[in-house]
């Protein structure tokens, strides 16, 4: 289908470069391992620098519950932010859950995708909500507490996207980037047909 697709578009073969698994470079309980130290590291990080840098305000509570609802939200909106620059670039994408294939939430463009706009879109969400995390921290002091940790999951789960993103910035600058189940491969499109 992907050849077919290539063809209407003027390339007459392509060759693929490297298939990418970072599930299983790494592994799953590996990167578990390492999304929950990130995770944590970026909390102690960020609550420690607007605790001490930033307005001292006492700290409001309001419970168990809006953390557990705040977290419940942070996966949607994750998968969102991955899919949103391919969407406004005209190009088709969706997001869901797989009971049976890690990492359980995923993302996927429907038709490869140009090196620049996959790493735009791999890096949208920790870049979005971080950004989003330090000026509402310097906003709402006293919530500091629930930013830091909404935004430390959201840091968390870009730890699969910043190794991905690391594989895809030492592709050549032409290729394309197609996702499969288990990953991504890298496609270099070798004959385009001459202008009209």
């Amino acid at each position: 289908m992907l050849l077919i697709n290539l063809l209407s578009k003027g390339f007459s073969y392509m060759n693929c470069l490297k298939t990418v698994s970072v599930a299983k470079e790494i592994g799953r309980t590996r990167m578990w391992f390492l999304s929950a130290m990130v995770m944590l590291s970026y909390f102690l990080i960020f609550f420690t620098m607007f605790q001490t840098f930033g307005t001292q305000r006492p700290l409001v509570d309001y419970g168990f519950f809006p953390v557990i609802a705040g977290i419940a939200a942070v996966v949607p909106i994750h998968l969102i932010l991955h899919c949103l620059p391919i969407w406004l670039s005209g190009k088709q994408a969706r997001f869901g859950y797989r009971k049976f294939q890690w990492p359980y939430f995923y993302y996927s463009a429907k038709q490869p995708l140009t090196k620049n706009l996959s790493m735009i879109s791999t890096v949208s969400p920790v870049l979005t909500i971080t950004s989003a995390a330090i000026i509402l921290a310097a906003l709402f002091p006293a919530h500091t507490h629930y930013i830091a940790i909404l935004s430390a999951v959201n840091f968390g789960l870009s730890t699969y996207d910043f190794f991905a993103f690391r594989q895809m910035m030492t592709a050549p600058s032409a290729c394309l980037i197609e996702e499969n189940v288990n990953g991504f491969h890298v496609i270099r499109p070798m004959v385009e047909q001459e202008a009209k």
